[in-house]
C-alpha cells in the first residue's frame, strides 16, 4: 500500500496523456504480480486488499487503460476520467465503512458531470440529475445504518463482532439501485444514452460494479436476516431479466439496447449473490469482470458507427457485412460474448450463476432458461438487423487502427482468464 498510494496521487500532477497511459500500465502490471502471488489478502490499518478488491482493481486499470487508449478528446475529458479512477481505486482499496460510503458517492460528482458538460444531447441535464437523485436517495438508509452502528468499524471487525444487523434492506438499497436492480434502473439507459463514449464506457465497465462489490462487502453482515428479503430480490431479478430482454428486442437506438442488456446482466448478477452459496458468488464476480470488458466494447462499437453515419438508429444500418466486413467481424465477436458462446468466460459465468440458483430452488430453472433464450434472441436480432439486408447507405470513412486494437486488447482477457481460472476463484 505504502507504493500504491504515491503512484495515484502523482497522477494528479501529470498532464501530458501519454505519461498517464505508461503511468497506468505500470500499475498495471505491479498489481498484476501482486494479485499473482500465494498471499490471499494484504492489510494494514487503513487498506484492505484481498481477492475481491484486486480483481476490481484490475477491471478498473484495464478499463481505464482502454478508455485512454480509445477516446478522440482525452485531453478535454482527463480531468474527470483521472479523478473517478483514483476515487474508484480508493473505493476498493479502504478498510473502514465510512470512507468506504464517502468515496462511494463521492465518485458520482465527476461521473455527472461527465454526463452534463461533454454529453451531446440537450437531455443530457435530464439524464444527470436522474442519475444524481436515484443514487443519492437510495443510499441515505445506508449512512444513516452506519451512523447507527455506534462506532466506526472496519468491515472485518464488524463481521468478526458478528452484527446482528437486523434491517439489511437498508444496508442494500444503495448497492441495488447502483447495480441497478429492476424497477430501480431508469437512471441507467438515460444515462448511456446521454453520456460521451467515455462516460458510457465507465458506467458500464466499472461504476455498475461498484454495486456488486458493496453486495459481496455487506452481506456477510446481515447474514442473519438476510433470508427474509433474498427470494423477493431473487423473484423480481428473474422478472426484471425476462421484460429488459424483451425491452431490448424493440429498442431503436444501439446505446439504449445495450444499456438494458446490462441491466438484464446485472439482474443475473443479483440471482446468483443472493442465492448465498459459494459458487453463486464467484459465477457474479466473473459475470462483471466479463460484462465490464464486453459492454464497454459494444458502446465502443456503437461509438464507431456514429461517428460516421451521425445516428444510432439500428433500421438506418443495413448490409454493414458487405460496407465494412473487418468491424461487422467484431460485432460478431462481441455479439457472441454478449450472449456467453464459448470460449469466453461469460460461459462459465452463466453455467456457475445458473447453477447456484438452481440449487437454491428448483423451480427456478424453467425462468432461467426463458431469461437465456431471451438475452441471446436480442443479440442476435441486433446482429443481423445490422449485417444483412440490402444496403442503402453511402460509403464512409476507414475505422482508425487504434479502435481495432483497442477491441483486440478488451477480447484478450474474456478468452484467456479461462485458461488461469484459479485466480478468480477464492
Amino acid at each position: 500500500m505504502k507504493i500504491v498510494l504515491p503512484l495515484i496521487s502523482s497522477l494528479l500532477l501529470m498532464n501530458n496523456i501519454s505519461m498517464i497511459m505508461v503511468y497506468l500500465s505500470s500499475m498495471l502490471i505491479m498489481v498484476l504480480l501482486i494479485f499473482n502471488t500465494k498471499h490471499p489478502m494484504i492489510m494494514d490499518n487503513t487498506f484492505m486488499l484481498d481477492k475481491f478488491s484486486m480483481i476490481l482493481i484490475l477491471l478498473t486499470l484495464t478499463s481505464i487503460l482502454l478508455i485512454m487508449f480509445s477516446s478522440q478528446n482525452m485531453n478535454m475529458i482527463s480531468k474527470m476520467i483521472i479523478p473517478i479512477f483514483i476515487i474508484l481505486m480508493l473505493t476498493f482499496m479502504v478498510m473502514n465503512i465510512l470512507s468506504f460510503y464517502i468515496l462511494f458517492e463521492l465518485v458520482l460528482i465527476p461521473t455527472m458531470t461527465l454526463v452534463m458538460s461533454w454529453g451531446k444531447q440537450p437531455e443530457r441535464l435530464q439524464a444527470s440529475i436522474y442519475l444524481m437523485l436515484y443514487t443519492i436517495t437510495a443510499s441515505l438508509p445506508l449512512l444513516t445504518s452506519i451512523i447507527l452502528l455506534n462506532n466506526n468499524q472496519s468491515f472485518i471487525s464488524s463481521f468478526m463482532m458478528l452484527n446482528m444487523l437486523n434491517m439489511p434492506l437498508l444496508f442494500m438499497m444503495a448497492f441495488l439501485v447502483k447495480m441497478p436492480m429492476f424497477f430501480t434502473h431508469l437512471w441507467l439507459p438515460k444515462a448511456h444514452v446521454e453520456a460521451p463514449l467515455e462516460g458510457s464506457m465507465i458506467l458500464a465497465a466499472i461504476l455498475l460494479k461498484l454495486g456488486g462489490y458493496g453486495l459481496i462487502r455487506f452481506i456477510p453482515l446481515c447474514i442473519y436476516k438476510i433470508n427474509k428479503i433474498n427470494h423477493w430480490i431473487i423473484s423480481i431479478s428473474m422478472i426484471g431479466a425476462t421484460c429488459t430482454s424483451l425491452n431490448c428486442i424493440r429498442q431503436k437506438d444501439l446505446k439504449s439496447l445495450i444499456a438494458y442488456s446490462s441491466v438484464a446482466h446485472m439482474a443475473l448478477v443479483l440471482m446468483s449473490m443472493f442465492t448465498m452459496n459459494y459458487i453463486g458468488i464467484m459465477g457474479a464476480m466473473i459475470m462483471m469482470i466479463a460484462h465490464g470488458l464486453s459492454s464497454s466494447a459494444l458502446f465502443l462499437l456503437t461509438n464507431d458507427l456514429y461517428f460516421k453515419y451521425h445516428t444510432r438508429n439500428i433500421s438506418s444500418f443495413k448490409g454493414l457485412i458487405s460496407m465494412m466486413p473487418n468491424i461487422t467481424f467484431w460485432w460478431f465477436i462481441f455479439m457472441a460474448i454478449n450472449i456467453s458462446a464459448p470460449p469466453s468466460i461469460n460461459t462459465i459465468s452463466e453455467i456457475m450463476i445458473m447453477s447456484s440458483v438452481i440449487l437454491w430452488n428448483m423451480k427456478s430453472m424453467i425462468p432461467i432458461f426463458i431469461i437465456s433464450i431471451m438475452t441471446t434472441s436480442f443479440s442476435m436480432m441486433m446482429f443481423l438487423n445490422l449485417s444483412h439486408n440490402k444496403n442503402e447507405m453511402f460509403s464512409s470513412i476507414q475505422s482508425k487502427m487504434k479502435l481495432f486494437s483497442s477491441l483486440f486488447i478488451h477480447m484478450i482477457p474474456l478468452i484467456l482468464i479461462l485458461f488461469k481460472m484459479d485466480l478468480m476463484i477464492m
